[in-house]
């Protein structure tokens, strides 16, 4: 699984005047500790959305990303470790428009890393624009229209189809009915790689998370609805032609209400990806 974006909301973009500040908590000899910690990054707090990843470093080192509005540009800092402690590794103001429907990360175009995909309404088309690095410097690899509407119930990243690199699933209403589509890289070039009108369920949802809930392989998209109280769930997986409803029951024996929807390998690194229903009881 990918991690998702935190936008941050408008009462949490703070003033330019003041300073971020970070802090990392570790599990270390036993018990959760503070291992770093930095009252002034030399960075501003405010931000668009926040963002984790692997986006100009070494494999398997996770930095820090933070989009920001810089006069109507899109500014990215890159945080990340080098030279023994936590710092500013990139910083520069990319130039395009930094609303978005969604900031995704992943790696879209089989680059070995972290990108960043930044899904925005263009009157009235999807556009995509993929933020990369391959030699330190993340920079603008694609920028399309999608031919498609912008309308989503949600954004998810995985690898749905099969395909190995991570692919965007757009969930929408259609007057009712649930509708996907899936967006991957053939040849280097983002499209659309699967789409249906109609997956034969009602659009309504608690949340949709994405996982391998049946250990398929492949990513899934889990539906946790309301049936008058009760708790029903529908899984979408790959049958090896499309993404169709592969498990589905109407009643769990629970009730619908949560404060949240998660998912994870919460019962061990082995076992398939299971849903977290955290409830006010």
């Amino acid at each position: 699984m990918t991690d998702q974006q935190i936008l941050a909301g408008p009462g949490e973009i703070t003033e330019d005047s003041k300073r971020l500040g970070l802090n990392f908590y570790a599990y270390l000899d036993g018990t959760l500790q503070t291992v770093f910690s930095s009252p002034d990054m030399g960075q501003g707090p405010g931000a668009v959305a926040w963002l984790t990843g692997n986006f100009t470093g070494p494999a398997g080192v996770a930095q820090i990303a933070q989009l920001w509005e810089d006069n109507g540009n899109l500014g990215l800092i890159v945080y990340g470790y080098a030279n023994g402690t936590f710092q500013t590794v990139y910083s520069n103001v990319i130039g395009f428009k930094p609303d978005a429907l969604a900031f995704l990360t992943g790696d879209f175009l089989g680059f070995g890393n972290t990108q960043i995909a930044q899904l925005r309404d263009d009157n009235g088309t999807l556009e995509l624009l993929i933020y990369g690095s391959t030699e330190g410097t993340p920079q603008l690899y694609t920028d399309l229209d999608m031919d498609q509407g912008p309308a989503a119930l949600a954004f998810l990243t995985g690898n749905f189809t099969g395909s190995g690199h991570t692919e965007i699933a757009q969930l929408w209403n259609n007057n009712g009915n649930l509708g996907l589509i899936i967006y991957g890289t053939v040849n280097g070039t983002p499209q659309t790689v699967d789409s249906d009108t109609d997956l034969f369920e009602g659009s309504g949802a608690l949340a949709f998370l994405a996982g391998d809930f049946t250990r398929s392989g492949y990513t899934q998209i889990a539906q946790p609805w309301d049936n008058n109280g009760n708790l029903g769930l529908i899984v979408y997986g790959n049958d090896g032609l499309s993404v169709v409803a592969v498990s589905s029951s109407p009643d769990l024996g629970q009730g619908s209400g949560a404060l949240a929807w998660l998912a994870g390998t919460f019962v061990g690194p082995a076992g398939p990806a299971v849903i977290a229903q955290p409830w006010d009881n």
